[in-house]
């Protein structure tokens, strides 16, 4: 558990929380490899895991009709995968590992009952991930934008 704790801590999600919310987050997380081609999450599937990138790339596609999967983004070690995990939606997008994908798992039902029990702890994840999902959406903004194409 201990050392669990330790890779909790590392993450640049859990940076700056509390030894005492870090030691109740060890409880709702498991360490989880995925192979090539696996896939953390499925569009239109529960999003049922909070996941902390540790190592590898994950793309997150979306299917397009008659074209296959699109790329959106990909996201490497140190990035965070369900940001809306604490909604009741399902996931919009695909999540499949490029390569070897380390990452720890937070159980959305465990976390959520823990950060109901400490309003603390609850303030502080709520925080964080809103602030990723503005980061994601800002992201996909200049994206869509194509800042960087040439005209004409």
């Amino acid at each position: 558990m201990q050392d669990l704790a330790r890779v909790l801590k590392a993450h640049p999600f859990c940076a700056g929380l509390a030894d005492e919310h870090l030691a109740t987050l060890v409880g709702c997380t498991r360490n989880l490899l995925f192979r090539p081609g696996e896939f953390l999450m499925r569009e239109g599937h529960a999003e049922d895991c909070l996941y902390l990138i540790r190592r590898g790339q994950v793309a997150l596609e979306m299917q397009r009709p008659g074209a296959g999967a699109v790329c959106l983004e990909t996201v490497v070690a140190g990035d965070v995968l369900g940001v809306s995990c604490l909604t009741p939606h399902n996931a919009h997008l695909d999540c499949r590992a490029q390569d070897a994908v380390v990452a720890l798992a937070l159980d959305n039902q465990c976390l959520l009952r823990k950060m109901n029990e400490d309003p603390r702890l609850g303030y502080a994840l709520s925080m964080r991930l809103l602030d990723l999902t503005y980061q994601r959406l800002s992201r996909h903004r200049l994206q869509a934008l194509d800042v960087y194409r040439s005209e004409p």
